[in-house]
């Protein structure tokens, strides 16, 4: 009967770790269900072939409306070792057009090509693209792996209904959470708390599902299908159709012009300064523009009202 009992309560709560683990353990055991350490240290640069829908939260027309989504599909080029990144991406936005874009970092700055036309990349999107490479899963475990005075133990947490083990990664630019699926080891939620200028407080859960074989003769699973979650709704849903591990990599590919990178602003996390203008559209009435977004200034009597796309702000 005790032994009815024990299988019972194992099989509601989840496999339970028969032995007590250190965060690294569990990093450790993650790493094993992509493919073992020499494995994943073995990846040089990867490439692959997404599409993906992006959901604009926090810009819909109305507080009902549901977020609108632009499709994007494109090739992707990591190089780890020269910490350089290009892609080459067909975006489809909400009102129908297309842009074709290019983007490149390496050495900390970047270059943005929109349908031919070549500027600096404004230092905020490098930073989030080095972010991005950086949280790969092959990247980040590793990273986790070797800096293990980094790592602490999080309570464990049930995601669509299955176990997961918890471990905190704070080192450098870096502070997620990681939650491995108790019954595989892999890594399947990242979680971070970033301050976010729409939303306020931003929860962001990037889900790692579809992992499969990824080829090249490595023997290293990788997730084929990525969503994140803002605040527990869905920002952007990816799926990866083809990867290559370790491909020939051109310098070509990641060339930025002196006439880009004399003018280009070195990566930073720093939000940039954010400038209003006040228009004067009639006698109290006046607009705010600046930064995404802009509001109306409505003067009474003893108040402001500011009517933003957040709804009204009473001053």
């Amino acid at each position: 009967m005790k032994a009815v009992v024990s299988i019972a309560v194992t099989a509601l709560l989840g496999a339970a770790p028969l032995t007590a683990q250190t965060p690294r353990d569990v990093v450790a055991r993650g790493v094993a269900a992509m493919g073992g350490e020499p494995a994943l240290r073995g990846i040089r640069s990867q490439s692959f072939d997404s599409y993906a829908a992006t959901f604009a939260l926090g810009q819909e027309e109305t507080p009902e409306s549901p977020a609108r989504a632009s499709v994007s599909a494109g090739r992707y080029i990591a190089d780890y070792p020269g910490g350089r990144f290009v892609s080459t991406v067909e975006v489809r936005n909400p009102a129908g057009a297309v842009n074709r874009l290019r983007r490149v970092t390496s050495g900390g700055i970047g270059l943005l090509e929109t349908d031919g036309q070549q500027a600096p990349m404004n230092p905020g999107l490098v930073a989030t693209f080095e972010t991005d490479v950086r949280r790969y899963p092959d990247r980040i475990l590793l990273a986790a792996l070797d800096t293990p005075a980094a790592l602490s133990a999080l309570p464990a947490r049930r995601f669509r209904g299955r176990a997961h083990d918890g471990v905190r990664y704070a080192a450098g630019l870096d502070t997620v959470s990681l939650f491995f699926d108790r019954s595989s080891g892999l890594l399947t939620v990242l979680e971070t708390l970033t301050d976010d200028p729409v939303l306020g407080d931003r929860r962001t859960e990037v889900w790692f599902t579809r992992w499969q074989n990824a080829g090249g003769g490595l023997g290293v699973r990788l997730p084929f299908q990525y969503d994140r979650f803002w605040n527990g709704r869905l920002q952007q849903h990816g799926v990866i159709t083809a990867v290559t591990l370790n491909p020939a990599v051109d310098d070509s590919f990641f060339v930025i012009p002196d006439s880009i990178a004399s003018r280009a602003q070195r990566s930073s996390s720093a939000p940039p300064p954010v400038v209003v203008t006040l228009v004067e559209l009639a006698p109290g009435l006046w607009r705010a523009e600046g930064g995404s977004h802009h509001s109306l200034v409505v003067e009474q009597a003893t108040r402001l009202v500011v009517a933003s796309p957040f709804g009204a702000l009473p001053g």
